[in-house]
């Protein structure tokens, strides 16, 4: 019961971070990139950055201990995949930079989601929908699923001038946001 408690606690406290994120990244979208006209090249990369790092912090506060190696490569993976992704960004052209910080934080979320859910699958007596960190992991795995490829494609899309794909990124980021609330909810 402690331990279960424990992990629990862990996962409330890890998602924090990603859910003050997402509050400043919904206000600055709105604020910076709708009503100021900000070039959005900076932010994406900046974003990229602390997106990661508010992910990371919250599987590690939810797995930690059981994947500290697999924590470690990780990071030193996604810095590598970051460094590289300025080599093909400039203010101007952010698609392939997307694309690349993209994959990278998709990596990382498949594969400690996946570790999340064999770990739940080992464990017995669990209430799956009573489990906050349950709907932020199915969050996580759809919306990166669901983006992964339409951010790869990103270069395809500007230079043919089809925009509507983004349809894609507002429903993946809705059922996020939705799950994200659920789970906040089942917190109490």
């Amino acid at each position: 019961m402690l331990v279960e408690k424990k992990t629990f606690l862990s996962a409330i406290k890890g998602i924090v971070p990603f859910l003050y994120l997402t509050a400043f990244a919904s206000l600055y979208e709105c604020v910076g990139t709708v009503m100021l006209q900000i070039n959005t090249s900076y932010w994406f990369q900046i974003y990229t950055l602390l997106e990661f790092a508010a992910i990371y912090f919250y599987y590690f506060q939810l797995l930690g201990k059981h994947y500290k190696s697999s924590f470690i490569i990780s990071v030193i993976v996604w810095i590598i995949f970051y460094g590289i992704s300025f080599f093909f960004w400039d203010k101007d052209h952010k698609a392939l930079s997307l694309a690349i910080n993209s994959f990278s934080i998709s990596l990382f979320v498949f594969f400690f989601s996946f570790c999340y859910f064999k770990d739940l699958l080992d464990a017995t007596n669990i209430v799956l929908w009573k489990k906050p960190s349950f709907f932020y992991n199915v969050g996580f795995s759809i919306y990166y699923a669901s983006t992964l490829l339409l951010f790869l494609c990103t270069s395809y899309f500007f230079k043919n001038g089809d925009y509507h794909y983004w349809l894609v990124n507002i429903i993946a980021t809705l059922i996020l946001r939705l799950l994200l609330i659920v789970g906040v909810w089942k917190t109490k």
